[in-house]
């Protein structure tokens, strides 16, 4: 069940964290590539988002909590897109895991969760 926080959470919002955790999987997050998935939850969902505040509440986030986060975040969004919404982030969440070329095993095990929680297959 949503917390209060996440039932606040626009599109763009929601979105960037899925991206972000998933960015962070493998266990380094490079500031340039918050910028690039801002650019493109922008180009594609619109609503406004501070990136300075879901940055710094994704780096203080708990590891131990962040499953849970990024499969409470998923059913969120999934209210919140369409179908053709949710194949364009899980396009690009894709292409963050593969962007070194090899998809590392807490990337796979996030991309599953994603999968498992839209009914993807």
């Amino acid at each position: 069940m949503p917390t209060q926080f996440i039932n606040k959470m626009n599109k763009t919002e929601a979105g960037f964290h899925l991206l972000m955790i998933l960015s962070k999987a493998d266990g380094k997050i490079e500031k340039a590539e918050g910028h690039v998935l801002l650019d493109f939850l922008e180009r594609n969902y619109k609503q406004p988002i501070d990136l300075i505040k879901e940055q710094a509440f994704l780096r203080a986030f708990p590891l131990s909590e962040i499953m849970p986060h990024f499969i409470e975040i998923a059913e969120h969004f999934f209210k919140l897109s369409t179908n053709s919404e949710r194949n364009k982030l899980i396009q690009f969440a894709m292409k963050i895991c593969m962007s070194d070329s090899k998809m590392e095993n807490q990337e796979n095990k996030f991309i599953n969760t994603l999968y498992d929680s839209w009914g993807l297959e």
